[in-house]
């Protein structure tokens, strides 16, 4: 039931949110050049895309996840700045890690393991059920951009997901519930359930869907990204309190899934520039 509840308030919100979404793509000044003039005559589907569950949409699951593979080799300095600031503080964290863990164990109370009960199912259950149910209550209302919103949101769920549990499958670390040492690994590709530390698959999870959403709704609903990164930081919590993962696990877990959804957001705007640039040769 709880999880019933949990739907049906986030898509009532969700609808809420687009009723209060602009729906205008441009605009211009009488006095605007001839070149503007074109652009006025523009619609949303001359500019946008939006997605429906059909051969397309698959097709642009295949496209973003080669685009997101082979996008380092593309990168430039401020890509690998990015990559020293998430290497650098992962790096710092496997430094700290038992001291983090021995930090959670020492604080153990029956109101933080409750609360962590409550929230620790927004990195695995909760999830993809919202994710669901944004696109039911889209499909319900004929809301073509939350369906859409919802469809990308699990496309950028399904790439991170799939880029994680390779990683997974490579780096096999001893999960802190097992182990003291936060430096004890296992073979590649070795099947035990004791060296699945690696990065967090909860954490990717909750902070690929908080940043689908930030994408999707920041720009005209500000509060949006704070309560989603709020969401996905006490979720990270609730894994170092149960020591599930270590802080390092973490931090790169929510780093994956940022990024990664960061980056398919960027190529789906970069490919609704090209369609509009397009529409306006047609002019």
């Amino acid at each position: 039931m709880k999880i019933l509840q949990t739907i049906i308030l986030c898509g009532m919100l969700l609808v809420q949110l687009q009723t209060y979404a602009q729906t205008d793509t441009t605009s211009a000044h009488p006095t605007d050049s001839v070149a503007a003039t074109a652009e006025r005559t523009l619609t949303a589907a001359d500019t946008t895309i939006r997605y429906r569950i059909n051969g397309a949409y698959l097709g642009s699951i295949w496209s973003d996840l080669k685009y997101t593979v082979a996008r380092p080799a593309h990168w430039k300095g401020k890509d690998y700045v990015r990559l020293g600031i998430v290497l650098g503080t992962a790096g710092g964290l496997m430094g700290l890690d038992y001291e983090i863990k021995q930090l959670f164990a020492r604080n153990h109370t029956n109101f933080w393991t409750s609360t962590a009960n409550q929230l620790e199912p927004f990195g695995n259950a909760y999830s993809p059920y919202l994710v669901g149910g944004m696109y039911l209550a889209g499909v319900i209302a004929k809301d073509r951009k939350l369906e859409h919103i919802s469809l990308m949101t699990a496309k950028s769920l399904l790439i991170s997901t799939l880029i994680y549990t390779f990683t997974k499958s490579v780096v096999r670390r001893g999960r802190p519930s097992y182990y003291n040492d936060p430096f004890v690994y296992n073979a590649p590709f070795s099947m035990d359930k004791f060296h699945t530390s690696f990065p967090s698959g909860h954490m990717l999870t909750v902070t690929s869907v908080a940043t689908a959403l930030a994408e999707a709704y920041g720009e005209d609903h500000p509060w949006v990204p704070w309560v989603t990164y709020s969401i996905a930081i006490a979720t990270g919590t609730t894994r170092l309190y149960h020591e599930r993962h270590w802080a390092s696990d973490v931090w790169l877990g929510a780093s994956l899934g940022y990024f990664v959804t960061k980056g398919i957001y960027k190529r789906h705007k970069a490919l609704e520039k090209k369609k509009a640039l397009k529409a306006l040769q047609m002019y």
